[in-house]
């Protein structure tokens, strides 16, 4: 398929408007030409007709022309067209002339009558008057033919002549045409150029200094689609660094217990280093697992996600079941707590599950045996997401920087990644909620809540 160019497809539309143009001048032309060489031979003629309407006489009551024989060679002598004419009154008939000519008889107020007519084969220009007679009591009417071949000669002689300067001005268009599209295409050449020129790296904006309207809107969206990738890269490279950083513990751990396994002189410490094995390597599939859902809940991966209005509620409530297993074998009181109701919001259920299973397992993990964590939802002043535990609690000047990637309590006995609570921050920014952490009822432990706005406004998709 043969590449289309925009200076020749704006070229071409340029020429076929020109062309338009030159038909419709074409036509306006020849319209002219003829009226012009119509106008010339037409008061020629009209003049030969009051000439012979000048030669009526009225002998005996009746009416007569009198016109010597020279004079009539004269009028009928052309050496290009024929012309005929014609005398008739209405009591005699033809009184001279040629009957050929179809007679026109007009009012009897001596106006010009004009006809264009064909006789004996040829096309004909007729002028006739028709003149009262008091005298005779009679109407006369003069007609006076002419074939057209010195008017379409003067007609063509027109047009030759204007075609010429018309040919020159249409060529002379087209090509000021041609030049003024690549000079207004000339922005958008440069502008692909220092696009071409750039490295694979760069994703500095394009300047739009100098630019028409036009091309600062391309390069505004070029600009957007760059910053989007640089966020994209940025995003990629710190989730290559983050899991090589991060993973380098279990696996040098997964390593090392392998490595004893394998010198193990006994069963008991085959066993010992079997199980530690089985620590790192659950630690590494942890790890693993909050790293993608971290990467999904980046704003760029997760900004095409459509969020519909759904139930707080039994989303919720759904979730919670499949973490009752994991209460009960820690032997921690799981409860929950909602309205009735259903509590709607604008959200996606994959994410918002993300979101409470971290908060549960946060929760969970955190808090020792025969402890209270309660799930609860609802829905004034404004939906609201929350989990509450009875444990240790979070320092108040540490209740920011938990939802930083890879932070954790120092003083936490917990085995964790510190992703857990930075998900959570991420998911609840796409769907426009505010996350925090306060202390618990009584001041006790910490509850985790998720604040999302109304569901006044339709469904869309998640913002970056």
């Amino acid at each position: 398929m043969a590449e289309s160019s925009l200076r020749s497809g704006l070229t071409l539309r340029v020429i076929a408007a020109a062309l338009a143009l030159l038909l419709l001048d074409a036509i306006a032309c020849y319209r002219i030409a003829a009226h012009f060489a119509n106008l010339v031979y037409d008061r020629w003629l009209i003049d030969s007709t009051r000439s012979l309407a000048q030669a009526l006489r009225i002998e005996d009551g009746e009416v007569r022309i009198q016109l010597p024989e020279v004079a009539l060679q004269i009028f009928q002598f052309d050496a290009v067209d024929k012309t005929d004419f014609r005398v008739d009154t209405v009591r005699r008939g033809l009184i001279a002339g040629d009957a050929a000519l179809p007679l026109m008889r007009g009012p009897a107020d001596a106006s010009v009558q004009l006809q264009t007519a064909t006789v004996n084969g040829h096309p004909m220009r007729l002028v006739a008057t028709t003149l009262p007679e008091p005298q005779a009591h009679d109407l006369a009417t003069v007609e006076v033919g002419e074939t057209l071949i010195k008017r379409s000669t003067l007609m063509t002689e027109i047009l030759l002549a204007m075609a010429a300067p018309q040919l020159a001005l249409l060529i002379t268009a087209l090509v000021f045409a041609w030049l003024a599209v690549g000079h207004g295409l000339k922005p958008l050449t440069a502008l692909a150029s220092a696009i071409e020129a750039r490295g694979h790296d760069n994703m500095t904006p394009v300047s739009e200094l100098g630019l028409p309207k036009e091309a600062r809107v391309l390069v505004s969206k070029i600009n957007d689609l760059l910053a989007r990738l640089e966020r994209a890269m940025l995003a990629q490279q710190r989730f290559v660094a983050d899991a090589a950083h991060q993973l380098r513990t279990p696996l040098a751990a997964v390593l090392l217990y392998a490595e004893r396994a394998e010198r193990a002189a006994d069963p008991d410490s085959e066993r010992q280093a079997l199980r530690g094995l089985h620590a790192a390597v659950a630690r590494a599939a942890r790890l693993s697992q909050q790293l993608l859902a971290l990467a999904r809940a980046e704003p760029d991966a997760a900004a095409e996600r459509v969020l519909t209005t759904l139930d707080l509620v039994g989303l919720a409530r759904g979730v919670g079941e499949e973490w009752i297993p994991r209460a009960l074998e820690r032997h921690i009181d799981f409860g929950f707590l909602a309205p009735d109701s259903p509590v709607m919001v604008a959200g996606h259920a994959g994410l918002l599950g993300e979101l409470m299973s971290n908060l549960i397992d946060n929760a969970l993990r955190y808090c020792g045996p025969r402890s209270r964590v309660t799930l609860s939802v609802e829905a004034t002043p404004v939906p609201t997401l929350s989990v509450e535990d009875d444990g240790p609690g979070i320092p108040a000047v540490e209740r920011e920087r938990i939802f930083e990637r890879f932070y954790r309590l120092a003083e936490s006995g917990a085995e964790g990644c510190g992703l857990g609570l930075a998900i959570v921050k991420e998911i609840a920014a796409l769907h426009r909620a505010v996350a925090r952490v306060t202390p618990g009822s009584e001041g006790r432990g910490a509850r985790f809540t998720v604040e999302f706005p109304s569901t006044s406004r339709e469904p869309a998709r998640a913002a970056a």
